[in-house]
């Protein structure tokens, strides 16, 4: 994976505002009154009060639960495991992980849809209480990523297991991540 950079733990409030007009204007239902835009609590905090984390500098830095989802995509996405891995496994082990990588993805969309459930709460005075709400809704998925690792390894042989974990702690030299200063610990959790 070259040059994985994201911007870590950006407030869901920011996603949701963005998707809250999209989610207005094809909600179908004619605009009853023109009502001001809900007041979110939110802002994105500018390149001084971010941390860069660098994979090739600071690998020990990332969580397991990033640099595994990370894995999981691009195994999804190319609906392949990676040469390394492959000479160590078995052809149904590779199905396995495959298998693992697209329900992992799947988990993140349906991660994202309830987290887009909750744009009509920013329309609320429950606003405040979003980013709660979001990092239960980021912490469970996190836990679902974990939990398909653990599953996955199971089930290959030892030297598979070690082949997917060098693997995926090898994508840790190709990321940058960007986390709020004041986020940091919510982005390291849960491992």
């Amino acid at each position: 994976m070259a040059g994985r950079v994201m911007l870590a733990v950006v407030s869901v409030a920011a996603v949701l505002a963005a998707a809250t007009p999209a989610v207005r204007a094809t909600s179908g239902d004619p605009p009853a009154q023109e009502q001001p835009p809900p007041q979110v609590v939110f802002k994105v905090p500018p390149l001084s009060e971010r941390i860069e984390i660098d994979g090739r500098k600071n690998p020990e830095l990332i969580p397991q639960w990033d640099v595994w989802h990370a894995a999981f995509e691009t195994i999804a996405r190319v609906s392949d495991v990676p040469t390394e891995v492959y000479r160590h496994i078995s052809r149904e082990e590779a199905v396995a992980i495959v298998d693992t990588a697209k329900t992992s993805v799947q988990h993140y969309r349906a991660t994202q849809d309830r987290v887009l459930q909750l744009a009509p709460t920013l329309k609320t005075g429950e606003a405040r209480f979003i980013n709660e709400r979001t990092q239960a809704i980021n912490l469970d998925f996190r836990w679902q990523v974990l939990g398909l690792r653990d599953s996955l390894l199971a089930r290959l042989n030892p030297a598979g297991q070690a082949a997917m974990a060098q693997y995926v702690e090898s994508l840790k030299a190709g990321m940058r991540v960007f986390v709020p200063k004041d986020e940091l610990a919510f982005y390291r959790k849960p491992q």
